[in-house]
């Protein structure tokens, strides 16, 4: 990327320079074999989102702390911690650590003048039911959306996480980023029954 006006060119994941001031934003790793939260600068990005869709690397975290299953901390903490997003299920935030940047019907870089409209899906991973909104296309059917490969992450807001493997662990998120590459089946909410099973309404 060029930075216009000069001969410089910038790269939107390198380092910002002494100068520059980055935010930082708290984050979860998930993954099959992994929980853990840390700290990740957003660069020259505004979103999280558009962060990790940019990045084709390991994800770099700062002060990451292993987590137990249910989310709770141990005691095992890192100054810096590389993981590859081979092996992330989902990124998540809290919902009071959500930037207001990634929330709301917004339009795609493909087609950034057509809006969104808010769709309640149920997302399944190998080790989780999510279950969350997800802002898409108003023609996007549910078929479309699985067979999409593009963005790698899909941003879901108010998500609720439930363990496949002990469903008495529940976790709940102001937004997860979902690796299509570990969705194993999806559903609009609206056709699914049983929403109890998939983690909604249970605290």
């Amino acid at each position: 990327m060029m930075d216009w006006g000069s001969s410089r060119s910038i790269d939107p994941l390198g380092p910002l320079g002494p100068t520059a001031q980055g935010k930082f934003e708290t984050i979860e790793l998930v993954g099959p074999h992994l929980r853990v939260s840390g700290e990740i600068s957003l660069l020259r990005f505004s979103r999280l989102s558009d962060l990790i869709n940019h990045n084709r690397g390991f994800v770099r975290l700062t002060g990451a702390q292993l987590l137990r299953r249910n989310g709770d901390p141990t005691g095992l903490v890192v100054p810096e911690l590389m993981v590859n997003q081979d092996e992330i299920t989902f990124i998540g935030q809290k919902a009071q650590d959500v930037s207001t940047a990634e929330t709301g019907p917004i339009g795609g870089m493909d087609r950034p003048l057509m809006e969104r409209v808010a769709r309640e899906l149920v997302i399944f991973t190998p080790g989780h039911t999510l279950v969350g909104t997800i802002y898409l296309f108003s023609e996007t059917d549910i078929a479309t959306f699985v067979d999409s490969t593009d963005p790698r992450f899909v941003a879901m807001t108010t998500v609720t996480a439930r363990s496949l493997a002990d469903r008495r662990v529940i976790s709940h998120f102001g937004l997860v980023l979902v690796n299509r590459t570990q969705m194993t089946a999806a559903s609009l909410r609206e056709l699914a029954g049983g929403a109890d099973e998939t983690g909604v309404g249970v605290d």
